[in-house]
């Protein structure tokens, strides 16, 4: 399994956080665990597409969908040789680009040309190109060139909560722009996808991560240095973003959402042709 990412142009930067490329040859291995990271993406399938688990059992994804924020652990797994990218939009983007409350996405998988024709259309030829970073190129025009008419106190209000990982007090945000917390949270809904408390959960819980990479301490040193109360505290966590208790996650040495944790190698747009094609 090989996973790159690379930035986008600066003229994309103020709607995309980054492109992902994931090249799977499909060998035999486990379900593999998405956990949610407060952001909505972008996926393109050049490739055989993955199978993600459903109430009804797998189903296989579409060529071109939007994956809208999620709540709870994903589970997919490789149907055959995978070669996909990603664009992984900013926390308060993806819907101004799409034209559509976030909100009304969360939790789903809705294919792009149910939700955007102008923009499938544009997409739809990146099937034909020789490999992902030509599609990347194409992608990161195709975005750069649409118009975004960003919620500048929205996005500063993101920007706080993202950098403090999770543990500004909604109310102190709401106030530095100038809107009182329901207001604050209606905007925050409608442009995220999820509520803003919920967002600085997931925050959080991503520092877990690399924490537990270097782990000498406990659990509980572990979740006092991440922001938790206590161990319990955290443990809660990970059974409501990732399904399962932390030792039992560990074991999963195939888990994907590790694995871009561990392999995230990050190239700026400007320098992909002389990194070359992976």
């Amino acid at each position: 399994m090989f996973y790159r990412e690379i930035q986008p142009s600066p003229a994309a930067a103020r709607v995309v956080r980054c492109y992902w490329i994931l090249e799977d040859d499909g060998a035999s291995r486990g379900p593999q665990r998405i956990v949610p990271d407060g952001r909505s993406e972008l996926i393109l399938n050049l490739g055989q597409p993955y199978e993600s688990q459903t109430p009804s059992g797998w189903k296989s994804q579409p060529q071109y969908f939007f994956m809208g924020q999620i709540t709870g652990p994903l589970l997919l797994r490789a149907a055959g040789r995978a070669r996909t990218i990603g664009i992984r939009f900013h926390p308060h983007t993806a819907g101004h680009v799409l034209g559509i409350p976030a909100n009304e996405l969360t939790n789903t998988a809705t294919e792009l040309d149910h939700l955007s024709r102008p923009l499938w259309r544009e997409l739809e030829p990146l099937a034909e190109l020789h490999g992902p970073l030509d599609a990347i190129q194409v992608l990161d025009q195709v975005i750069a060139r649409r118009d975004f008419k960003s919620d500048e106190q929205l996005a500063d209000a993101v920007r706080e909560l993202e950098g403090s990982r999770g543990s500004m007090r909604i109310a102190e945000i709401a106030y530095r722009a100038g809107l009182s917390a329901r207001q604050f949270e209606r905007r925050f809904l409608s442009a995220v996808g999820i509520p803003p408390k919920l967002f600085c959960r997931m925050q959080r819980f991503q520092r877990v991560f690399p924490a537990l990479e270097n782990q000498h301490d406990g659990w509980a040193d572990t979740a006092a240095r991440c922001g938790y109360y206590d161990q319990a505290h955290l443990i809660r966590d990970f059974h409501e973003f990732a399904g399962k208790p932390p030792a039992l996650l560990l074991a999963e040495e195939t888990d994907l959402a590790r694995h871009f944790v561990q392999s995230r190698q990050l190239s700026h747009f400007s320098n992909t042709r002389q990194a070359g094609a992976p």
